[in-house]
């Protein structure tokens, strides 16, 4: 999908919620929502193998189905990195997973008398990571993060320093979102932050908001030197992670602050001790809002324009033209593109890009 630049875009499946009783193109009222899609997932996400994640019938079937793929992509990861069950069980592994929706949790409390006998599990944000922790006997810390759209990344970045420290000896870090229910797309709808074209056009001159997408992600993180002594297949290495917040911002506590991301680029390109000049691709945020983009092209810009030229731009990318907003769950998703991007040797290009922003001056922030 990401090479041939397609995206997932469609309009609400039938089996999420009617959106015919909330769509209203004008968005005339605050039960309203001037949207009819996003990104879904196809499989049937009634489908779990309970049995093989010692669940029992009564405890699945009041489980977040965040929860239940969170623990079939924790076991794909490790699969992947080469890594069995048994050699895992009792082992100091953190978990950090990420999300900031709980549509499940709103659907299912439209009916507080039909609420299942196990939801203070089935549907407790902790239980995203505890699960994972339980199912597979890790005995690191375990913890889901809210930050909003920043989630996984700061799971991410405290993952890393629980290995750097010694907290644990190897972490799985997971993001994750699903869509079930209208409630959080009406607040946010209220406030323009959706898109009506169900896009997010990245950097693109028809930014009019975010689109919201399903998906999950879920990477496994050693020290380098750890990895190289077990012998483990390493996809890519983390130099540096960083974090910061934006301030006290004069447009109000949603404006992103160019000067906060700008720093927070120089000071982790410092703390790796790395030269920013071979630099060639940046995978951003990109969220497709009409302030957001700029604010964050320009930060990138600055940071990189003073080794880049006219000639030969820093190429900026963003996976959410592809697979929409995935909330808590999104910078796992664009870690996850960059390292195919290194894999390959292949920079993919931003789906549904027409016309740069007329407020990213590509030419003096020499990107592309």
């Amino acid at each position: 999908m990401l090479h041939e630049g397609r995206c997932a875009m469609t309009e609400f499946p039938s089996d999420r919620f009617n959106i015919d009783a909330f769509y209203d193109k004008e968005n005339s009222g605050t039960g309203t929502l001037p949207l009819r899609g996003g990104h879904f997932l196809k499989e049937d996400l009634g489908a779990f193998d309970a049995p093989f994640f010692s669940v029992t019938p009564a405890e699945a079937v009041a489980m977040d189905p965040q929860q239940r793929i969170m623990l079939e992509t924790s076991y794909h990861a490790l699969e992947n990195a080469g890594l069995t069950i048994d050699k895992c069980s009792g082992s100091k592994t953190s978990v950090y997973t990420a999300t900031f929706t709980d549509d499940y949790k709103s659907m299912l409390q439209q009916d507080p008398e039909q609420l299942p006998k196990y939801a203070a599990t089935g549907l407790s944000g902790s239980m995203l990571a505890n699960r994972v922790s339980w199912f597979f006997n890790l005995r690191g810390p375990s913890m889901n993060l809210d930050s909003a759209c920043s989630s996984s990344l700061s799971a991410l970045h405290i993952a890393c320093q629980d290995l750097l420290n010694g907290t644990s000896k190897m972490a799985l870090v997971g993001g994750c979102n699903l869509v079930f229910h209208p409630d959080f797309m009406l607040i946010m709808s209220n406030m323009s932050f959706m898109s009506p074209d169900s896009r997010c056009w990245s950097f693109d001159h028809r930014a009019n908001g975010y689109a919201r997408g399903d998906g999950f992600g879920v990477v496994v993180l050693k020290k380098l030197s750890d990895a190289l002594q077990d012998g483990d297949t390493i996809r890519a290495v983390i130099r540096a992670t960083g974090l910061n917040q934006d301030g006290r911002t004069t447009g109000g506590i949603t404006q992103p602050n160019g000067d906060a991301q700008q720093l927070l680029i120089n000071e982790t390109f410092t703390r790796a001790n790395l030269d920013m000049a071979p630099v060639r691709f940046f995978e951003a945020h990109g969220t497709g809002t009409a302030l957001g983009d700029p604010t964050e092209a320009k930060a990138i810009g600055n940071s990189f324009r003073s080794f880049r030229s006219a000639e030969e731009p820093l190429i900026v990318g963003a996976v959410k033209s592809n697979i929409g907003h995935l909330e808590g769950g999104s910078g796992i998703a664009g870690l996850i593109k960059t390292v195919m991007i290194l894999e390959k040797g292949i920079i993919l290009p931003n789906t549904g890009l027409e016309k740069v922003n007329p407020n990213i001056d590509t030419q003096n922030l020499r990107i592309h």
